[in-house]
């Protein structure tokens, strides 16, 4: 199971561009927490990974939404084992 301490920071804002003009990035426990429970509730989740497989997010994409919970080595790892369908 994802927890806390296997995310890095939680991006939650309109789609489009992820330089923080169109949403915010937080690295507070809490809304890395909420971010956590949101996406993984969420059938439509993707995992994203890079860097070799050391780092990922998983996320969602809607008309109105892009929510993201950036990920370390032991979460990429955790949500594999969660069955979170991985970006190809």
């Amino acid at each position: 199971m994802i927890n806390v301490n296997n995310t890095t920071r939680s991006y939650s804002g309109r789609p489009g561009c992820m330089c923080g003009c169109n949403g915010k990035y937080n690295e507070s426990p809490r809304a890395r927490k909420m971010a956590i429970t949101q996406l993984t509730k969420n059938p439509e989740v993707r995992l994203l990974v890079w860097d070799n497989h050391t780092e990922g997010c998983i996320y969602i994409e809607t008309e109105t939404r892009s929510r993201v919970l950036y990920l370390n080595a032991r979460g990429v790892d955790e949500a594999r084992v969660m069955g979170i369908k991985e970006e190809e």
